[in-house]
């Protein structure tokens, strides 16, 4: 009776934690609730469910509950692996979060790219910002966490190195907000895949010699650590747009 009791019980669980985790996304995208809400309410209780789920499941089998049948122990063991990555994937993600604790990321920590055209989109989810790099704080965190970022040198003049960066955005599927090919700036927004979280991002072309040198900043618009994203945002596109380190 305990092993079923708890088979019955473990399911519900693991049914209630994929509601929530599908829930928390599906409702930051449609404004039900904020990033925070979010993250530390509604993944917070479907990481506990799930985590509850595997300890049941894990009880129901030590109790017996292989017995009833093949298709219940699979269930039951299927139960406890959703359960344990419930545990393991923030503990993984707070772990990176330590290694990497900004979500501010530039090519050029001397003198970062400056945003203009979001600065109005950014003020929607960060009321106050003004759009200026903390330097202070993020120069040499940065350059000890990311010393392989740098700026990137095309061998092109700024007019066909501009058309080439504003492509590139295209290529990895930014939404371009603005582009002043006169001052050498594109502006644009990136959402990530799971939560649709938005960061926004400038490229900066200068001459460079015969060529152009390409700076980048992307930052997050919420939390405290982007977990990596922004560095692997600027790599993508550096890719995309070809060219060498300056």
């Amino acid at each position: 009776m305990l092993a079923e009791n708890s088979a019955h019980l473990a399911a519900a669980l693991i049914v209630l934690s994929l509601v929530l985790m599908l829930a928390a996304p599906l409702g930051y995208r449609l404004r039900l609730w904020s990033a925070l809400t979010a993250l530390t309410r509604v993944v917070a209780l479907g990481l506990v469910a799930g985590a509850l789920a595997a300890a049941l499941a894990a009880v129901s089998l030590a109790a017996g509950g292989w017995r009833v049948g093949p298709g219940t122990t699979i269930l039951l063991l299927a139960i406890v692996v959703i359960g344990i990555a419930a545990i393991a994937l923030p503990v993984r993600a707070g772990r990176v979060a330590k290694k990497t604790p900004f979500n501010d990321v530039t090519t050029d920590t001397a003198d970062p790219p400056a945003f203009v055209a979001v600065l109005a989109l950014r003020r929607t989810e960060l009321p106050g910002a003004v759009g200026a790099w903390d330097r202070g704080r993020l120069a040499a965190l940065q350059q000890r966490t990311y010393p392989d970022l740098a700026p990137l040198r095309l061998a092109a003049a700024p007019g066909e190195a501009f058309a080439r960066a504003r492509d590139a955005a295209h290529a990895v599927g930014w939404t371009v907000v603005a582009e002043d090919a006169a001052q050498g700036r594109i502006e644009a927004c990136d959402r990530t895949r799971w939560f649709g979280f938005v960061d926004d991002i400038v490229v900066r072309l200068r001459p460079d010699g015969a060529g152009t040198r390409v700076d980048l900043r992307s930052a997050s618009r919420v939390g405290i650590s982007d977990l990596g994203k922004n560095r692997a945002r600027i790599r993508a596109y550096a890719a995309a747009l070809g060219g060498g380190a300056a």
